[in-house]
């Protein structure tokens, strides 16, 4: 149930409904631990911009502190400057949330000080804001002839942003990501949204939705590994065999059961969808043991 963003400009989303596999720390493999040892720590000193640019004193200064503050490391075989676009990604993002679909941010590193194992940079960043936009139209529609199970209206309340409002990319990127989560929940696991944008003379980014809704899923059966005895946890469970498969119900069990859970269980970490796709079920597989299964 991943969604695509068209030509939107946004980047680093996580799909939070597609079921990856993570392993515990307990389970990462020891040999990783030599490579760990050879990176080199990037720490920004300061973060300086340069020429005019549309960001207020405030929020200039909150984007200095998450830049700063967030851990970079490099690997031998990575250049000086690998790091760069992802430390001025958080300047581009706070334009492209006031309107400005077509801002240009570059960096430039200036090393201050390199040590045995870290080097301190000064950022410099230059910004060409470019035209601010607002929303135009909004039609949501069917990626193929067939017609949409849920209406266009139901779908359009997912996006908060109102036409003639500032194009704020990070309410459409909520808004396509709410409308995978309520066919998620009405058993359309594999629903693929895919927003396309179109920018007219006035200034206004028309925006059209294509929703490709695949088969609807129930439940096959339900097999819990990892936790003695089961019945703890099968008491617990939102659903049952037969069931309309409800994404929304399972993340709200891992939520609620955190205490009688393992410490750091997830939906993404410990539930695994088994699809038999001519049958039209899926199989949950709630998998609670220290490494999990792939």
């Amino acid at each position: 149930m991943c969604f695509r963003f068209g030509i939107l400009p946004l980047l680093g989303i996580l799909c939070s409904t597609c079921l990856g596999r993570a392993q515990s720390a307990s389970c990462v493999d020891s040999s990783l631990s030599s490579q760990d040892s050879e990176k080199t720590r990037i720490n920004i000193t300061g973060v300086e911009f340069q020429g005019e640019n549309p960001l207020s004193d405030t929020l200039r200064t909150q984007l200095v502190q998450q830049i700063q503050q967030q851990e970079r490391w490099v690997t031998p075989e990575e250049s000086d400057s690998s790091w760069v676009s992802d430390a001025v990604y958080p300047i581009r993002e706070a334009l492209l949330n006031q309107g400005y679909f077509k801002v240009s941010v570059e960096g430039t590193p200036y090393l201050v000080r390199a040590l045995a194992s870290e080097k301190l940079y000064i950022l410099t960043v230059a910004i060409e804001s470019g035209p601010q936009y607002r929303l135009g139209k909004v039609r949501i529609a069917s990626a193929s002839d067939t017609p949409l199970v849920l209406s266009e209206a139901i779908l359009r309340q997912q996006i908060s942003l109102q036409e003639g409002e500032l194009f704020d990319t990070s309410k459409i990127r909520d808004g396509i990501e709410a409308i995978s989560r309520l066919y998620g929940s009405k058993g359309y696991i594999d629903t693929t949204v895919e927003p396309d944008t179109m920018i007219d003379d006035s200034l206004q980014i028309n925006l059209l939705v294509r929703v490709s809704e695949e088969k609807r899923y129930s439940i096959g059966r339900i097999e819990v590994l990892g936790v003695n005895p089961k019945r703890q946890i099968a008491a617990r469970l939102p659903q049952q065999a037969g069931d309309i498969l409800d994404f929304a119900l399972w993340r709200n069990f891992f939520e609620t059961n955190k205490s009688g859970l393992l410490a750091d269980a997830s939906i993404q970490k410990n539930l695994q969808v088994r699809r038999n796709v001519s049958t039209g079920t899926a199989d949950i597989i709630l998998d609670f043991r220290p490494c999990p299964q792939v």
